[in-house]
């Protein structure tokens, strides 16, 4: 998959370290500017060639984002600004900057044809409440097309069509909408050649994924609404999730030594987890009964016929049988299955790790989950 090189590149960060001077927006400058933009506050480096006016839009050569840690570089061979202009809601905005001929290099290689971000505006640095990741430079969408990502040493090579990201309802230089989509993520036979997994033991000559999101996030009350994600195996199925989530870290805390107990504080409101197969249960269905020299429908009678006991380890009858007839409904006739949380009151994950360390078989009360499979009619 990209490296973190072309995720800082795709995400747009950070604090502008220089500004233009004033009355005008010239090349040089205005190159600096957008490299310090990628910058921000990390380790990552960017350097161009030159810079040149071009008719009221800048044209940047060799425009070069390198990962902090030396693991890889994304090289644009063009990179354009249209007609940038002076003030606004920051140093200087533009309709859109263009990137064309990206070569990937470094502990992964690879290339991304081109790539967009529109409505951007670089902030000024001193109205800049808080360092970080996007903190700096805004962008009303992001898209990056035909990107082909390879490991060194390695066979397979990763392709991916396209990364667009949209952000919405901006407040106070902080974009509280997302959505997006990662489309038609292809992971070729040679990618599996080294592990024990084969698409092709299932009838696949080659995994097709593709990820969209749609999420509402709410920095003063710490809650992000997750209105829809999904991570789609084509002719396979999709996995989905929808919910709410409280108590969250702010991103730039994500990297202070307490991370992970700031995380651990973080809160369920609700979740729904759904499964809605589209032959890659069946498929698997198929190989495990052909181990066993049986019909699907006989393994999938054993199966069902074996979760009771399976799940007699969870200690809490009602639950357990539930989950029992889901699953076991689900594999006589795989269409959907569907777990849900929803607590009476939010139930963080500290709480969670006591509950499942002490008395674990109260969890799901705790988290009022429940279990549900669809099925033909």
């Amino acid at each position: 998959m990209p490296s973190r090189a072309v995720a800082l590149f795709l995400s747009g960060v950070a604090l502008v370290a220089v500004t233009l001077p004033a009355g005008a927006i010239e090349a040089e400058p205005a190159a600096q500017a957008l490299a310090a933009a990628l910058t921000g506050d990390s380790k990552a480096k960017v350097s161009f060639d030159s810079a040149r006016d071009e008719g009221g839009n800048i044209r940047i050569e060799g425009l070069s984002v390198a990962d902090g840690d030396g693991d890889g570089t994304v090289r644009f061979a063009n990179a354009v600004i249209q007609a940038p202009t002076e003030g606004g809601n920051g140093i200087f905005e533009t309709p859109s900057i263009t990137f064309s001929d990206g070569a990937i290099s470094g502990k992964s290689k690879g290339s991304i044809a081109a790539a967009t971000l529109t409505g951007v505006t670089v902030l000024d640095p001193e109205e800049v409440k808080e360092t970080g990741p996007g903190k700096g430079l805004l962008f009303a969408t992001a898209e990056a097309r035909d990107l082909k990502i390879a490991r060194n040493n390695q066979p397979g090579e990763v392709t991916v069509a396209r990364v667009f990201v949209e952000v919405r309802n901006v407040v106070d230089n902080v974009p509280q909408d997302s959505r997006g989509t990662v489309e038609d993520i292809i992971l070729p036979p040679e990618f599996f050649a080294e592990g024990k997994f084969k698409p092709q033991a299932i009838g696949y000559d080659k995994l097709t994924l593709d990820v969209s999101w749609d999420g509402l996030r709410d920095l003063a009350a710490k809650t992000m609404t997750i209105r829809d994600f999904k991570l789609s195996l084509q002719d396979g199925g999709d996995f989905s999730v929808t919910g709410i989530m409280g108590n969250l870290p702010e991103p730039s805390q994500l990297n202070d030594p307490n991370a992970s107990s700031k995380a651990g504080a973080t809160e369920v409101h609700t979740m729904t987890i759904r499964y809605d197969d589209k032959s890659l249960a069946g498929r698997v269905m198929d190989m495990l009964a052909a181990q066993q020299g049986i019909t699907r429908e006989a393994y999938a009678e054993q199966i069902a016929g074996a979760l009771p006991f399976l799940l007699a380890a969870l200690n809490n009858p009602e639950f357990q049988n539930e989950v029992a007839g889901a699953l076991g409904a689900f594999l006589k006739d795989p269409q959907s299955l569907t777990l849900k949380l929803e607590p009476t009151a939010p139930v963080s994950g500290q709480d969670i790790m006591g509950i499942m360390q002490s008395s674990p078989q109260t969890l799901p009360d705790k988290l009022n989950a429940s279990v549900t499979a669809n099925t033909a009619e």
